[in-house]
């Protein structure tokens, strides 16, 4: 019963992604009269189909996937509704709207999940802990941390990301004690045998009422927006190994150690800001390498040849497999 409890969880989560996906690209193409002929979850043979005015909506045995077919999307043809005959910003527009379906619906899941869960923390102090109190010993319960190294803290990761580029040196605390505001010199702590430093405090959790629900589910959620960005700098600066990333079948893993529909949502969440951002990459054979090409065509006011256009994106295909079959076989490893 757990395993079939755990593949619904991974298929209908996927599944979801995916569909609301597909469905950005599906309401832009006929926003702007694109001619779809088929919108497919999922790969492989047909579980289900129906065929609609103009459009084949189908459900397929593989649900790791999707695809909405266009009219002159891969093979320009010269014909009424193809995509090759919309105007660039149109196609651009439909391209696009994939991947900011899935970043909308992050971020507007994310901050409801916050906002009506109220597990955020404060950044008033609530407790010392005693193995660190030598370092903090300016620091007294109650206080208030407004400031560190002149950077505004809003909420607990702010502290966190201040301590982190420290590098262990002494810092700048502004505290509102007492309705007044102190400055504080602290000597950051290292946390165990990491390179992790940390004030040695725990925080106490936001106030029960909307005014505080509204300010930490909203910074909280600014946070989780830009962290993917953050999260892809580090990777392409070399700071974060390509054998650190999670593909599909971590991603599974993930979902099925899921316990309550909190951690479920909030997974949900992540994955989907992740596939958005992932798919704006100027990668081909993602969305974002779609965009590139459509982006030169509109600079040299017309296209690529056509099989020169192919082979780049099929070129990215190639490569794309090849990556998500190494990402993986480190999937696999950590899991067995």
């Amino acid at each position: 019963m757990g395993f079939i409890i755990n593949a619904f969880k991974i298929v209908f989560l996927l599944g979801f992604l995916v569909f609301i996906h597909e469905g950005g690209h599906f309401l832009a193409a006929k926003l702007f009269k694109v001619k779809v002929e088929e919108f497919s979850i999922g790969f492989g043979p047909k579980i289900y189909s129906k065929k609609g005015k103009e459009t084949e909506y189908s459900i397929s045995a593989i649900p790791f996937g999707g695809y909405v077919k266009m009219t002159g999307e891969n093979e320009r043809v010269d014909v009424q509704g193809a995509f090759n005959k919309a105007k660039i910003s149109h196609r651009i527009i439909i391209v696009l709207a994939g991947a900011l379906v899935n970043i909308i619906f992050a971020i507007i899941i994310y901050f409801g999940l916050l906002f009506f869960a109220n597990q955020n923390v404060s950044t008033i102090v609530n407790n010392k802990m005693p193995e660190y109190a030598q370092n903090i010993e300016e620091i007294e319960i109650g206080d208030k941390i407004l400031k560190i190294n002149d950077h505004k803290i809003r909420i607990k990761s702010d502290i966190a990301k201040e301590l982190q580029n420290c590098n262990g040196e002494e810092i700048s605390v502004l505290v509102e004690r007492n309705n007044k505001q102190i400055e504080l010199k602290v000597l950051p702590s290292k946390y165990m045998e990491t390179n992790l430093y940390v004030l040695g405090i725990e925080l106490l959790p936001s106030r029960n009422n909307f005014r505080d629900r509204l300010y930490y589910s909203f910074w909280e959620t600014v946070h989780f927006t830009t962290s993917i960005g953050e999260s892809l700098k580090l990777l392409f600066t070399g700071n974060v190994g390509i054998d650190q990333m999670t593909g599909p079948i971590g991603i599974s893993n993930m979902v099925a150690q899921t316990s309550g529909l909190y951690n479920f949502v909030y997974l949900l969440s992540i994955i989907s800001l992740s596939l958005g951002v992932t798919n704006l990459l100027p990668i081909p054979a993602l969305d974002g390498g779609r965009i590139v090409l459509l982006v030169i065509e509109g600079i040299r006011g017309k296209a690529l040849k056509e099989e020169i256009e192919l082979g780049i994106q099929s070129a990215g295909f190639i490569l794309l497999v090849l990556f998500s079959l190494y990402v993986s076989y480190n999937d696999i490893l950590r899991i067995f």
